[in-house]
């Protein structure tokens, strides 16, 4: 019995110093970027536009007057925007504030297909559009 016990703790030793342990992989480089979000045609006023890379938290950059600038991860990148409208407050909220509420289609953020593609130098002339219907 104690052949087996100590088999077995010199086994768990092993398995845990053997590298069970996940590593963590170095995140992609940040870069610069800067673009224009056109909605309708027309420069979209006020807005988000995230961008996600692969096992990295996405980067939320503000849009004003149709433009929006800052870091993100280099490399491929899922892109979603953002327009929100004042909604009813939740019936849950003691303070009664009123909810944001996603103003433009899925396809341009739950199930968007936009992406981009961000070199490592960054990218200064991204540019997306986006329709209301």
């Amino acid at each position: 019995m104690r052949l087996f016990v100590s088999v077995l703790c010199v086994g768990i030793v092993i398995a845990l110093g053997s590298g069970c342990t996940p590593s963590n992989p170095k995140p992609p480089p940040m870069a610069k970027v800067s673009g224009k979000v056109t909605l309708d045609g027309d420069p979209m006023k006020e807005g988000e536009i995230e961008f996600e890379a692969p096992a990295q938290p996405p980067r939320t950059l503000k849009i004003e007057g149709g433009a929006f600038s800052g870091e993100v991860f280099s490399g491929k990148n899922v892109v979603r925007l953002h327009m929100f409208k004042e909604g009813p407050p939740a019936s849950t909220d003691p303070d009664k504030k009123p909810m944001k509420l996603e103003s433009l289609p899925a396809k341009y953020n739950a199930k968007t297909t936009l992406s981009a593609d961000v070199p490592a130098a960054g990218a200064t002339d991204l540019k997306f559009d986006a329709t209301s219907n």
